[in-house]
């Protein structure tokens, strides 16, 4: 990376293995793990590589960092996590917590690079010789893509063994993750991938190893997905393998092996129904997809195919990681609502209203959620990343709900001469369950209840609450425990052609099925897939980060890096089923990355439906399905 590196001081190493390039090492033991594939009849294997990438969010990073007069430090920042940078900075500048003061507003995109601090420390450096003026940077384009966090640089060895009648025995996985310079998010992206490589199927024996290693480029952090669409591209492709190897449908291995309840996965987590059914997702994108025959195989001008793959996924935060709500209601009956939840573009007002109505059973139209976080006013909130808002925060909005209705009843209670316990509440009164005539308005008890004689009665209605992510243990020495949560399943499939004459994929029909728990938003979460589709499907046929030999970013504009617009958007089909999930809000699940995952490999199964060609690494361009085609002999179309 220097060329004077022998005349820098270095501290001690940190890495696990000295005088290599690896920052970190991840491994996990299932059964007898590489043993296993004693027992198998049939093992095959693959490499595949998932290049690097850019979340490309249409805002780019920016910060605002302001050193007071009254010795406070204040921020403005694109970034999502406002207290690990007010954390960091005060610890930086040896300043008390509470004299850092961050604000996040509402953010063009995220995507997963903004979830990190990454500009906000060298501002405030500037900005710290400056005290008194604030420091402004916002980056261009070609800075955001060269001066922040990259994705993926994720290249996956996998080995698979099987019975002959498609019972899955072993799985060896080797994930070599390239983290760049600086060795932080990448590690966990690292992890994530490693342990998820199973995709959504059971095997008795896993060799599962993920290194992170060190190179001369950008750093690496978060993309939507967080490893699982990297390592399950490698799985999805490799299932349709083993399927040709073995003669058998497709279809029919995979629901052979699906998790479902009572299966055992990597970690060594039981299953539960309330996981969700991807059996019934599969066979749904089943029916709409390969329902009827294909059509042709090809005509003049196309090859046609079509390609299917299975998904899964868990909410991913750290143990600690907590969402926070704070909740009063007005004496109007109204109520408002405080998240430290970051608005990225989601909808995330929208759920918490439709939450907390829900929950304190009034209209929509009555809450107010406030979510322009601010330290020093918001609730905490660890990150809003990993599929993790409408769950885990929805959780936290129930609790609070739950809080001030007890409160309310509380007062009422008083005023009523009588026990909370033999209270209701509706939405606007609370009553007695004996004789709903006996009541009290709630905007007689918002402030607490006033006598005739002017004596107020209780407190008031408001209400503090957070939710933690349950079920979370520490490791194993076989790197077994319970990391996962919960989980949602899904299938897609996708329909392509292929252009004889240039190579160009066209993606016709996309078909999405997410088993969601419970569907809060009909729209919104249509619009989650089917931009999470779009983005995955630029993965899949046009994304790459290019480097020179040293290192540097030879795309780093939108003109050089393409990402799919409307017009490659295909038509696409969007169905949910719906399995309760006792953690989540009124039994919802996350769901706002796992459209990302599937349709990389169900694009590349449709390819190999479609001129019989296995490709191991994206993007597949118009140039590599010419060069394929001439390797096979149809230099005419080639």
């Amino acid at each position: 990376i220097h060329e004077e590196m022998d005349e820098y001081w270095h501290l001690p190493t940190l890495n696990p293995r000295p005088g290599t390039n690896i920052a970190n090492v991840y491994h996990l033991k299932k059964g007898r793990g590489e043993e296993g594939f004693e027992e198998a009849d049939v093992i095959i294997e693959g490499e595949f590589n998932y290049p690097f990438g850019s979340c490309a969010a249409l805002e780019p990073h920016g910060s605002i960092v302001w050193f007071k007069e009254d010795r406070t430090i204040e921020i403005w920042s694109s970034s999502i996590c406002p207290f690990i940078i007010r954390d960091d900075i005060a610890h930086s500048y040896g300043v008390p917590v509470s004299d850092v003061r961050v604000h996040i507003p509402d953010i063009g995109g995220c995507f997963g690079y903004k979830s990190d601090i990454t500009v906000e420390q060298t501002i405030a450096w500037i900005a710290s010789f400056v005290p008194g003026r604030p420091v402004k940077w916002v980056a261009t384009r070609k800075e955001d893509i060269t001066s922040t966090l990259l994705a993926h640089g994720i290249r996956t060895v996998m080995k698979i063994g099987a019975k002959w009648d498609g019972k899955l025995v072993a799985l060896k996985t080797t994930v070599y993750h390239s983290g760049g310079a600086y060795s932080d998010t990448a590690v966990n992206v690292t992890i994530a991938a490693t342990h998820n490589s199973t995709g959504p199927y059971e095997f008795e024996h896993c060799d599962l190893t993920g290194y992170t290693v060190y190179t001369n480029t950008p750093p690496v952090g978060a993309y939507r997905g967080y490893g699982h669409p990297e390592s399950q591209f490698a799985t999805e492709r490799m299932m349709d393998m083993l399927a040709r190897k073995l003669n058998m449908d497709p279809f029919e291995l995979r629901a052979k092996n699906y998790l479902r309840e009572g299966s055992i996965n990597s970690l060594g987590e039981r299953m539960w129904k309330s996981n969700g059914d991807i059996q019934a997702c599969a066979e749904r994108v089943q029916q709409i997809v390969f329902g009827q025959p294909k059509p042709k195989k090809e005509d003049d001008q196309y090859y046609y195919g079509r390609g299917f793959a299975a998904v899964m996924k868990s909410p991913k935060g750290a143990p600690f990681s907590t969402k926070g709500c704070y909740m009063k209601m007005n004496i109007d009956g109204s109520v408002s609502v405080n998240m430290g939840g970051a608005e990225v573009g989601q909808g995330l007002r929208t759920v918490v209203r439709q939450i907390a109505a829900e929950a304190l059973k009034i209209p929509p139209e009555k809450i107010r959620c406030y979510n322009e976080i601010d330290t020093q006013f918001s609730p905490y909130e660890w990150q809003t990343i990993g599929s993790m808002f409408t769950m885990q925060g929805g959780r936290a909005i129930v609790r609070a709900a739950e809080k001030l209705i007890q409160g309310l009843k509380k007062t009422a209670a008083q005023v009523l001469r009588t026990d909370e316990d033999y209270l209701e509440y509706d939405g606007e009164y609370v009553y007695l369950r004996s004789d709903p005539s006996i009541r009290v308005p709630v905007t007689q008890l918002a402030r607490g209840y006033i006598t005739d004689n002017g004596i107020t009665i209780g407190d008031l209605a408001q209400s503090v609450a957070d939710a933690r992510l349950p079920r979370y243990s520490n490791p194993d020495q076989n790197g077994q425990g319970s990391l996962g949560v919960t989980y949602t399943f899904g299938a897609q499939a996708a329909e392509i052609r292929i252009e004889k004459k240039t190579g160009k994929i066209y993606v016709d029909h996309f078909a999405s099925v997410f088993d969601v728990g419970q569907v809060v938003n009909p729209l919104q979460i249509r619009g989650s897939v089917l931009g999470g589709v779009t983005m995955a499907i630029g993965a899949a046929l046009y994304e790459e980060v290019k480097f020179d030999e040293e290192g540097r970013i030879l795309n780093p504009h939108y003109f050089q890096y393409h990402i799919p617009t409307y017009k490659e958007a295909p038509k696409q089909t969007i169905e949910f089923i719906e399995t309760p999930d006792p953690i989540g809000a009124f039994g919802a699940r996350g769901i706002g990355e796992h459209s990302v995952i599937g349709a990389p490999p169900a694009i590349l199964n449709a390819i190999y439906d479609a001129i019989g060609v296995d490709f191991y690494e994206i993007p597949v361009t118009p140039e590599k399905i010419k060069q394929a085609l001439e390797a096979r002999g149809e230099k005419e179309y080639a």
